[in-house]
Parts: C-alpha cells; sequence; structure tokens
C-alpha cells in the first residue's frame, strides 16, 4: 500500500497565511497537510479566532487532513538552560498542543532542544533541561490527545536515533514519539536504515526531501544524495504504517512539490 502523502506549507511561509496556503494546496489536489508555524504564516497566539475555527471546520467536514503541526526549533527551547526560556518554550508549545487537537491532528513536531555551537552545556545538563520541560507539557499531550513528536535535527543535542531513543525510553510515555525526517538523518552522518531500526517502536512520522552532505538543504526530490528506495524499502521493514511527509523547501513550491509528488509515487507503489 502507497504511504499517505502530507504537504508540508514551508515553502509558502512568505509568500501568504495559513488559510490562504491551505486553500491554495487544496486546490492542488493536496488535502492532507503538515502545516508549518513560523509568524505571520502561522502562530497559535496571534492566529485569529475566525480562522482557526474555519480551518477546524474544514477537517470536521473531513474536506481537509492536518496530519502534524511543525513548531520547528529556532522560536522555541526546551533545553535551554535558562529557565525563563524554557518556560516561555513549554507556553508556546502548550498553545501548539491545543492547536492541534482542535485541527484533529496526531501530533506536533518538535526539537529535543540546543546548547550553543561554541562549548556548549555537557550532554547530560541538556537532558535535565529538556526532561523538565517535556514533563510539564506531558499533561497538555494527554489533555489534548496530541503526541509530542521529537525529530531528529541536526543542530539539536539529539541529532541522531540513538539520542533520541535514549531520551524517549527514559521518559517512558507514550505521549513522545518521533518524526524521522530521512534528509537530516543523513546530513548527520547517519544511515537512514540505521536510524528507521533503531527507532522502529517510536516513529509516528516521516519526512522525506533531499539534500547533498556539503551544505544541509530539503530540496525536491531527486536534487540530491537521498535513497529514497531504500528508505522506503526500511519503514516497510519495521511495519510503519503513517503518513509520509513532503517537507520540502524550494522558491517555486507548486512544481518543487509536484515533481517531488509524481518522483515518490513511481517508488512507493
Amino acid at each position: 500500500m502507497p504511504y499517505p502523502l502530507s504537504i508540508n506549507t514551508f515553502p509558502y511561509l512568505w509568500k501568504m497565511p495559513v488559510d490562504a496556503c491551505i486553500r491554495h494546496l487544496m486546490s492542488r489536489g493536496y488535502a492532507r497537510v503538515e502545516v508549518m508555524l513560523t509568524e505571520p504564516h502561522c502562530w497559535p497566539l496571534s492566529l485569529p479566532r475566525e480562522i482557526r475555527q474555519q480551518i477546524a471546520q474544514r477537517v470536521k467536514s473531513k474536506e481537509l487532513e492536518i496530519t502534524s503541526i511543525n513548531l520547528g526549533g529556532f522560536d522555541n527551547n526546551l533545553a535551554s538552560q535558562a529557565a525563563e526560556v524554557r518556560q516561555l518554550a513549554v507556553k508556546i508549545i502548550a498553545s501548539v498542543l491545543e492547536l492541534a487537537g482542535d485541527w484533529g491532528a496526531k501530533g506536533i513536531v518538535v526539537s529535543p532542544g540546543l546548547g550553543r555551537p561554541l562549548l556548549p552545556p555537557p550532554a547530560g545538563r541538556l537532558e535535565q533541561a529538556f526532561r523538565s520541560s517535556i514533563e510539564q507539557l506531558l499533561p497538555v499531550a494527554e489533555k489534548t490527545g496530541v503526541d509530542l513528536l521529537l525529530e531528529n535535527i541536526p543542530y539539536s543535542f539529539a541529532p541522531k536515533a540513538d539520542g533520541l531513543a535514549s531520551v524517549i525510553e527514559s521518559i517512558g510515555s507514550k505521549r513522545i514519539g518521533v518524526c524521522y525526517d530521512v534528509p537530516n538523518a543523513l546530513f548527520a552522518r547517519e544511515a537512514p536504515e540505521d536510524g528507521f531500526r533503531r527507532l522502529a517502536g517510536h516513529i509516528r512520522l516521516v519526512h522525506f526531501s533531499d539534500t547533498g552532505l556539503d551544505v544541509w538543504k530539503h530540496d525536491r526530490i531527486g536534487q540530491g544524495v537521498v535513497d529514497f528506495a531504500s528508505a522506503l524499502k526500511v519503514m516497510r521493514e519495521i511495519g510503519y504504517g503513517g503518513p509520509l511527509v513532503l517537507e520540502i523547501i524550494d522558491s517555486d513550491g507548486d512544481n518543487a512539490i509536484d515533481e517531488s509528488v509524481a518522483a515518490i509515487s513511481k517508488l512507493d507503489s
């Protein structure tokens, strides 16, 4: 069975607000989306109530499916060494969980958090700070019925499968899973096949796009070195049955998405 494809709204962040973007994607035949959160495209604390309700109604009527909401990691840091910064991140992410609940999304994609590039805090301090933040968010995740999906982001303190698995297994909550991003893994010098197998019991969402090894990108499928056929094979091997999100970053979003959908559809058949 082909994986249900979901389209991330990344290419449209600076071109249109989320409601216009969703209408645009639906007009092009894409009614399953992952919403990227960035002001002014979409931000829970400033999103007009009527827009929030309109999108919720589209989901309720089953004309639209929001697979996930992607928060990224630049406007929040769950592993910050400053308590005030962590509290702000918790407040923001709690609002995203509420929004995801309203929109029927099963999970929100979050960064584990980061230190500084030069002389970062010891890994133990970063993990301790992260855990203190997550413990505050778990009751909200439980109330909303929305999972926290940690992404393997190269700049985070847990960029590879072993680190993510260790953190998740030490917390032991069913509300924490993984969004495994294949080009992120490759750029972090992790074989995606190994990452999939290590995280087999935790993966709830998969991101596809293309990248090279010298510059970190999320290009249209076929522009980099990602072996998508191999990734799809191991996804089936581990029994992954969730959505496949195309997270393409391209100034020509329409054509990049169409080309990527066509390329993946040929492989995933």
